[in-house]
C-alpha cells in the first residue's frame, strides 16, 4: 500500500515540473532612445505592464547637468564698459613730447634756405680768382675765363685738362642750333679710343670729378662740363651755351658753370661738327693785357 502512495506522489511531482517549465515568460529590450543601454535587456516580470518606463528614467533625464558653455565665449570681447578677461588692459604708451616749434621752424629756415647764385652777367667784376685760356680753333680763336672760385672741383680739373694739352687737335662733335656746341669726346659708342695715336687723352679722360652746385648760371657763353645722367660723372668733355639754358643748373645733378667766354664769341657760334681744336693753353700773366 505504502508503495502505492509513493508511485501516486512521484507521479504528481513529475506533472507539475512538466506544467512550471511549459510557463510563458516575457521578455523586453528598451531601446536606447527609451532611457535604457543598449545590450542591456532589463527583464520584466510575468504581469507587468510592458510598457512601463523603468522607475526615475523621466526624473533623471529632468535633471541632467547643463551643457557647458563654449571655452571660446569665455574670449569673447566683453561688452562695452565692462573690463577684458584678466584685468585692465595696459595703458598705450605716450608719445614723447613734441619738439620745440621754434627750433623746428628754425632748422626749417636753414634748410630752405637758397643758395646764392651769381648771375653770369657779374661774374667777370665779382669774382677775386680768375685764370684765361685761349682755345685757336679752324674757325679762329676764342678766350674764356675760368672761376674756380663758385667751381672749385670743376674749374681746377678743366685748367689741369688744358695744362696738359688735352684739347689740341680734339674735333667738335656736336652742335645744337641756337642752344650749345661742345667738345672733349674721345671715345667712340663702343669704347674705341678716337686718338689712338695720343693715349695720354684715353688716360685723362677716364678722370672723373664730384658734382657740386650750380652757383651761377647756365646763360649765352657760358661753359659746364657735359656728363651722363649719373652721379660724379663728369670727366673731360664740356659745351658753351649759346642762349638762355638755365634749366640746366638743376637738370641730371646741376651742370655747373666753371667759365665763360669773354673773347670771340662770333667764333664760337660759327664752331659746327667737324671743327678742330688746334691748341688749347692758359694764357699766364703779363701775357694778356687784361689779367
Amino acid at each position: 500500500m505504502r508503495t502505492v502512495w509513493l508511485s501516486v506522489l512521484l507521479a504528481i511531482t513529475a506533472i507539475l515540473l512538466v506544467a512550471c517549465r511549459q510557463a510563458p515568460v516575457e521578455k523586453k529590450s528598451y531601446t536606447p532612445a527609451e532611457g535604457v543601454s543598449e545590450g542591456s535587456p532589463v527583464m520584466v516580470a510575468e504581469g507587468s505592464s510592458p510598457a512601463a518606463e523603468p522607475e526615475g528614467l523621466e526624473l533623471a533625464e529632468a535633471e541632467q547637468p547643463d551643457a557647458p558653455q563654449d571655452d571660446a565665449n569665455a574670449d569673447e570681447t566683453p561688452a562695452e564698459g565692462k573690463e577684458s578677461v584678466g584685468g585692465a588692459q595696459p595703458e598705450a604708451e605716450q608719445p614723447d613730447d613734441p619738439p620745440d616749434e621754434e627750433a623746428v621752424e628754425g632748422e626749417s629756415q636753414d634748410t630752405e634756405e637758397e643758395i646764392e647764385k651769381i648771375p653770369a652777367s657779374q661774374l667777370p667784376s665779382r669774382m677775386s680768382h680768375i685764370v684765361k685760356a685761349m682755345f685757336e680753333t679752324s674757325k679762329g680763336s676764342f678766350i674764356v675765363a675760368v672761376y674756380p672760385e663758385i667751381a672749385p672741383y670743376s674749374a681746377p680739373h678743366f685748367i689741369m685738362l688744358i695744362r696738359e694739352g688735352f684739347y689740341n687737335g680734339i674735333v667738335i662733335h656736336r652742335y645744337e642750333p641756337n642752344d650749345l656746341v661742345q667738345m672733349g669726346l674721345v671715345f667712340d659708342r663702343n669704347g674705341t679710343p678716337l686718338y689712338p695715336e695720343d693715349p695720354k687723352k684715353a688716360e685723362l679722360a677716364k678722370i672723373t670729378i664730384p658734382d657740386e652746385p650750380c652757383l651761377s648760371e647756365n646763360t649765352n657763353m657760358t661753359i659746364s662740363f657735359a656728363k651722363p645722367d649719373s652721379p660724379d660723372s663728369a670727366s673731360c668733355q664740356f659745351f658753351i651755351n649759346l642762349r638762355d639754358n638755365r634749366r640746366l643748373d638743376e637738370l641730371n645733378y646741376g651742370f655747373t658753370v666753371m667759365a665763360q667766354v669773354v673773347h670771340g664769341q662770333n667764333i664760337v657760334r660759327s664752331l659746327r661738327v667737324g671743327d678742330k681744336i688746334g691748341s688749347a693753353q692758359i694764357i699766364e700773366p703779363g701775357l694778356d693785357p687784361s689779367l
